[in-house]
């Protein structure tokens, strides 16, 4: 009985301060509250938003005063920003709030303040689903951010970017974008206390979104890079989530479920957004899936589609897991859930199409919708009557084996394709190929290249020497540096090769490479052997994703291809 009482006084006391409060803030007059200086009144504005909002409100709306009756242009705008705060459920009346503030600042010498608003509102509006809005805010704190050489906003402004990029399936942009910033937030490190963070979350949306367009090894990567430094920040839980992740990947299904259940028992965790908590429940799906435990990946599955449903936006990387719920159910034969889950991948899909056209090639191929909303159809009539199987049966069928007929008709072609360009490779003069000009028109072009022709015929003899040597196999060889060999200027050497070559310096560079390869795969049975990696660097690339395609731009077919075939010829 007297931890009752004990637990009925407490009660009676946090009501008797809440009461307190509100007596308090009631006879507080906003003129007497303008006599404080700025820094009491927003240091008071802070400590109140943990305790009492409405005193905080007060507070504010005398901050705001103030500044407006000194016309104090940085103190205004705070005043704005922080009453936008408290509208973040109303947006209408946080743009409002925000947009006032912003119009204070925008044009005066308060750059870093401006910046801080064009992010804030960037932020709110994305969370909200409004991602064309939003893009437009980076893109106008960007522009700022440039214009004003403020090299941190410029930064957080392009990671923005990019993770809207992400968020819409725009892997190749953001991971450019990524990179960019990784630059920059590295040159960061060691300047004040926790600034490895930002580093680190940039490494992590980059190790995400290498893993969204299924490049595991490049993912593997970056989280060795980040995986050390985490250890022991705040931002440790969303390393432990990527290792589980990758060990999903590696068919290390249970240390996957091990270190996502970490991560989500985690303190941090729901400061991490939405995407890295769908992460953790569709890899905990899956390798529950993956081990053959199907009902408690649906429940994980479920999990995400509850996310979903309270959700302003909708987040790409949730659509998986409809899927696996929509085979569970077909599996199973409960065609009215299979129906739910259908419409609403359906309804998540009709929305990105409209406010995302961009995306409808990929929607198209990761799922094909012509051919769901067709099984719509039968299910929705099967449910009605279930004496029209055999007719939906057969315009499936048909439909199946259209697809099954056009893929195969579209791969013999592309083989045909590769087949006759490599033969057209194989019989090929051992003469380099490069696109030279006829002698008419390096006279025509010598009277309006604007370089004298002692310099152009130096420069020409220049390129002569540098192919006949293989200069070009030097890696990382610039226009600068074989301007300088050639003792004349990079401005030069380009235009001869433009003119006279008929190619930009880096085109030229790397079809001298590709043929160079070419010749020694032809003669060199060795090197056939070469991953390639190894015939990239061979060749004076510094990867093997710029080697395959460029191999591909000058020949139509990809490296990996045509030492296949040769191999064939060999054996």
């Amino acid at each position: 009985m007297g931890a009752y009482k004990l637990l009925f006084l407490f009660f009676i006391s946090i009501l008797y301060q809440n009461w307190a409060y509100t007596q308090e803030i009631s006879t507080i007059d906003i003129d007497s509250l303008i006599q404080l200086d700025f820094e009491e009144l927003y240091q008071e504005i802070l400590t109140s938003k943990k305790k009492v909002l409405s005193r905080s409100k007060l507070f504010t709306k005398a901050y705001l005063q103030k500044a407006k009756n000194l016309d104090s242009v940085s103190e205004m705008s705070r005043g704005f920003h922080q009453m936008a705060s408290f509208h973040k459920q109303d947006y209408e009346k946080f743009i409002i709030y925000i947009d006032s503030a912003l119009a204070v600042v925008k044009n005066t010498s308060h750059v870093l303040q401006t910046g801080s608003l064009y992010l804030y509102k960037g932020v709110r509006t994305q969370k909200k689903g409004y991602y064309a809005k939003a893009l437009d805010c980076y893109l106008k704190g960007l522009e700022h951010s440039k214009k004003n050489d403020v090299s941190v906003y410029k930064s957080i402004f392009q990671i923005k970017i990019a993770s809207l990029k992400r968020e819409l399936g725009k892997y190749e942009e953001a991971k450019s974008l990524y990179k960019q910033c990784l630059q920059y937030e590295k040159t960061q490190i060691g300047r004040k206390k926790n600034d490895s963070i930002r580093y680190l979350w940039v490494l992590s949306d980059l190790i995400s979104t290498y893993r969204l367009n299924k490049e595991i090894d490049s993912s593997y990567y970056f989280f060795e890079q980040g995986n050390k430094m985490s250890q022991n920040t705040d931002i440790e839980s969303i390393y432990i989530l990527n290792r589980g992740v990758l060990q999903y990947y590696k068919k290390n299904y249970n240390n996957a479920i091990v270190l996502i259940n970490k991560f989500l028992e985690s303190k941090y965790e729901l400061d991490y957004g939405e995407h890295n908590l769908i992460d953790a429940y569709l890899y905990l799906g899956k390798s529950h899936l993956s081990l053959n435990q199907k009902k408690i990946a649906i429940k994980y599955f479920k999990k995400i589609d509850t996310i979903v449903q309270k959700s302003d936006r909708l987040i790409w990387a949730s659509r998986p897991a409809y899927l696996e719920i929509i085979d569970y159910y077909k599996l199973k034969n409960d065609k009215g859930n299979q129906l739910l889950y259908i419409n609403r991948l359906l309804h998540n899909d009709s929305i990105f199409h409209g406010r995302y056209k961009s995306t409808s090639e990929k929607l198209n191929k990761e799922f094909d919708t012509p051919i769901l909303l067709f099984e719509k159809e039968e299910l929705i009539n099967e449910l009605k009557a279930k004496n029209n199987w055999s007719y939906y049966g057969l315009i499936l069928s048909i439909i199946l084996i259209l697809i099954i007929a056009s893929v195969l008709l579209i791969s013999y072609k592309k083989n045909k394709r590769y087949r006759k360009r490599f033969d057209e490779l194989m019989n090929s003069s051992e003469e380099k190929i490069i696109d030279k000009r006829t002698e008419d028109e390096l006279e025509e072009k010598s009277s309006s290249i604007g370089i004298s022709e002692d310099v152009v015929e130096l420069i020409l003899k220049g390129l002569d020497d540098f192919e006949q040597n293989n200069g070009f196999l030097q890696i990382n060889i610039t226009s600068a540096i074989l301007a300088k060999r050639m003792n004349t200027n990079s401005k030069y050497l380009t235009k001869v090769i433009k003119f006279y070559r008929n190619k930009n310096f880096t085109s030229y560079i790397n079809d001298l490479r590709v043929d160079y390869i070419i010749k020694r795969l032809k003669k060199d049975k060795k090197i056939q052997n070469y991953t390639i990696k190894a015939l990239a660097v061979e060749a004076g690339f510094n990867s093997a994703e710029v080697f395959s395609k460029s191999f591909y731009k000058n020949t139509g077919i990809y490296p990996s291809y045509f030492i296949k075939k040769i191999q064939n010829i060999e054996n």
